[in-house]
Parts: structure tokens; C-alpha cells; sequence
């Protein structure tokens, strides 16, 4: 929301990168899946109901995110290119009680993520493995416990470490912004410029080569990693890969070929819905229209990707999948979490839950949306900003 809100409301992302590193990690908790450095994956008051379920796994803030730490790196890169460095000397009050600056938070944010690439068990990659048994299994933006899979619908063991596709994207950002902030703003950090960019190199490359799958003209999910450090793709077609486009990842011009190999596959009748991109294809083991993360589309996801298009150049397919955000979110009146992924182009939402048990837990097949989403009305109003339809003085 503060990056779609960057040009017009500068203040929201201050506040939210200010908020957010007061509330980033200090300490190692299990529970929590706290560690120095890391920020949370969400938060709730203790009287929230979903808190209060929720008390009985977690400790909260919960920190069960790997892609939240690269973004808040990322934000604060946008944020200072248009408003400039003072904000790194802002002082707050961390969760020791310290008073420590926005810049001494950056530090922590980067040792976190390189900790996370230097950890042998997830081959050089940014990668997801849940601290204990109660933690989230999926901790990305795609964060339902049935979103990371393999070709046969089989979930992925939660006692391994995985390394999700667009998290590799974040991370490269993450690590060039990073490696710009060091630079301009005389920090005393272990880590220099340099180093920064030498392994923003090196995950790039990894990335490419290992993520990329020719015969499916996509990048896979996810690699699985195995206990001898061996990473295997896992061969789902899903919308996540477009969110490279939206980085930096795949600049350049000699991966022209591959970004348009890339736009045509998620544009193709399998993955383009009525409401935008499906977060799964239709040829997926566990695609359902409704299902969360396996066939639903959301406005947020639909529109980094059409981000990522027109960066490239790709202008006519990202007009068309704004198109189809502002068309879906005038149907229903609302600007909900996500839309179902019909196969016949109607637009609509769940309106109710499908559930099943698991595990001696109750899970979701479809559920309905959140009807008022934060992010869906943001994306909005950066399109209507963009066409010059919505001004920022109304």
C-alpha cells in the first residue's frame, strides 16, 4: 500500500517504514518466529478474534515472513529516491527499548537477509522453513498452507527448507537498493557496497539458471531443497514468477527473449481470468476458482505483474489487466482481497466457505474474501492516478 501510495501520500510510507522498525525483531523466538533483524509477517491486537485463535500457536508480532524484510528494504530505496536520506537518521524506539535509527534498522535488515543466503541449508537462496509446528508453512504473500505444492498436489514437508520464486526477486532489489543506501548515507556496516552487489550477482544468476523452465516458459513456484542442500523446481505454473518482472531481476537486454517468453505464458487462456492473472493454472493438481492461492486472483498480484509488464515495454498488456482490476472491482462495488478464477470469464467472489480436515485442523478449500482490502484500493488508485482520472488534492 505505501509503494502504490509513494508519489502522491510520501507520509504513509515514512510512517510505515518508521512503525514497522519499531516493531522489527531483536530476539530469537520460536514461537513468534522472531529473530534480530526481521520483520513481521502480521500483528493484531490482543481483543482481535483472529488474535485470539491465533494465541493458542503464535506469540505476536508474528514474524513468519521471508519476502516482508527485502520489501521494507525495498520501500525505504523508492522512498529515499524521492524524498532523500534524512530518513535514515530518524530516530525510534526499538523493541529493547533502544534508541536506534532508521539506518541502524537497515543494518539489521541486511544482515538478516544475508544470514538467510549464507544458511547452507537453503542452497544460496532466500528460503522459507517454519520454526516450529504451529508456524505458517507458507511464508510469502501466497501464505495459505496449501499454497506451496508439487506437481501431484502434494504439499511440501514442512520440516525443509524452500526457496519461493518471487522472494529471489525481492531479494535482488533488496540487496542493489541496500548496497545504494550504504553508500550514500556513510553507515559503519560489516557489509560493503560491493560485497552487496557481488551477491546480488551471484543469487541472479543461481536464480536464472536454476529457477527457469524452458518447456513450461515460466520460472517453477518454488525449489524444494533437500537435506544434502539439493534444490529441485517444482514444476507449477503460477502467477508468482511475473513478479520478477516488477523487479530488477531481469533487466538487461540480453534476457529480452526470456521476458517475453515469460509475459506471453502468464497471458495465456490458462492463467488470464476475467478479474486478471489466476494464482494458479487451471492445470494445476489443486486449482479451484475460489481456492485462496490456487486459482483466485487478486488485484495485488495482478497488478505488480502488470507493473512488471509495462516497465518492459509490455504497455498494451498491462493497460489490459488494469482494465480488468477496475472492471472486476465496479461489478462487485467493492474493492475485495480477491476474485474467483472462473474458467468462463464472470467475475465474482466467494460468498461462502468450503472447508475440509487436516491434520486435526479445520482448512479452507474457498472462503470469502475480505470485502474492503487495503491493497486492492491502493492498486486502484494507482491506476486511476496513472490515467489521470483520480488527483491527490480531491
Amino acid at each position: 500500500m505505501a509503494l502504490d501510495l509513494l508519489e502522491d501520500f510520501p507520509e504513509v510510507a515514512r510512517t510505515t517504514l518508521v512503525t514497522l522498525a519499531m516493531l522489527q525483531g531483536v530476539r530469537m523466538n520460536a514461537r513468534s518466529e522472531e529473530e534480530p533483524g526481521r520483520f513481521l509477517h502480521e500483528h493484531r491486537m490482543p481483543d482481535d478474534p483472529h488474535a485470539v485463535r491465533l494465541n493458542e500457536f503464535w506469540d505476536w508480532p508474528y514474524y513468519g515472513a521471508v519476502d516482508t524484510t527485502p520489501q521494507w528494504i525495498n520501500l525505504l530505496t523508492m522512498y529515499t529516491a524521492v524524498q532523500g536520506f534524512d530518513i535514515l537518521r530518524e530516530e525510534l524506539t526499538d523493541r529493547r527499548s533502544r534508541i536506534v535509527s532508521i539506518r541502524d534498522s537497515l543494518v539489521s535488515a541486511v544482515e538478516w537477509l544475508l544470514g538467510r543466503l549464507d544458511d547452507a541449508s537453503g542452497a544460496g537462496y532466500l528460503w522459507v522453513r517454519r520454526a516450529s509446528d504451529s508456524g505458517n508453512r507458507s511464508q510469502v504473500w501466497e501464505d495459505s498452507s496449501d499454497a506451496f505444492h508439487d506437481e501431484n498436489g502434494i504439499l511440501f514437508d514442512a520440516s525443509r527448507p524452500f526457496a519461493p520464486v518471487a522472494a529471489q526477486g525481492y531479494a535482488y532489489d533488496a540487496l542493489l537498493g541496500a548496497a545504494n543506501l550504504l553508500e550514500h548515507s556513510n553507515v559503519l556496516s560489516a557489509r560493503s557496497p560491493s560485497e552487496l552487489r557481488r551477491r546480488a550477482v551471484q543469487l541472479r544468476a543461481m536464480t536464472l539458471r536454476h529457477f527457469w523452465q524452458p518447456d513450461l516458459r515460466t520460472f517453477a513456484h518454488a525449489l524444494t531443497i533437500d537435506a544434502h542442500g539439493v534444490a529441485t523446481p517444482v514444476r507449477i505454473v503460477a502467477s508468482a514468477p511475473g513478479h520478477l518482472l516488477a523487479t530488477k531481476i531481469l533487466d538487461g537486454a540480453e534476457f529480452c527473449r526470456l521476458r517475453d517468453t515469460l509475459a506471453s505464458r502468464l497471458l495465456e487462456d490458462d492463467m488470464l481470468a476475467g478479474a486478471g492473472i489466476r494464482t494458479k493454472s487451471t492445470r494445476d493438481p489443486l486449482f479451484r476458482p475460489g481456492a485462496y492461492h490456487n486459482g483466485s486472483v487478486w488485484p495485488m498480484d495482478t497488478g505488480v505483474i502488470a507493473d512488471g509488464l509495462r516497465q518492459h515495454g509490455y504497455v498494451e498488456q498491462a493497460d489490459d489487466l488494469e482494465n480488468r482490476i477496475i472492471s472486476a472491482c465496479a461489478t462487485v462495488g467493492d474493492f475485495p482481497e480477491f476474485f474467483r478464477g472462473d474458467l468462463d470469464g464472470r467475475v465474482s467472489i466467494n460468498r461462502e466457505s468450503l472447508t475440509y480436515l487436516r491434520d486435526g485442523r479445520l482448512h479452507f478449500r474457498e472462503q470469502p474474501p475480505q470485502i474492503h482490502q487495503g491493497w486492492t484500493t491502493t492498486r486502484v488508485w494507482r491506476i486511476l492516478r496513472r490515467r489521470g482520472a483520480v488527483s491527490p488534492d480531491l
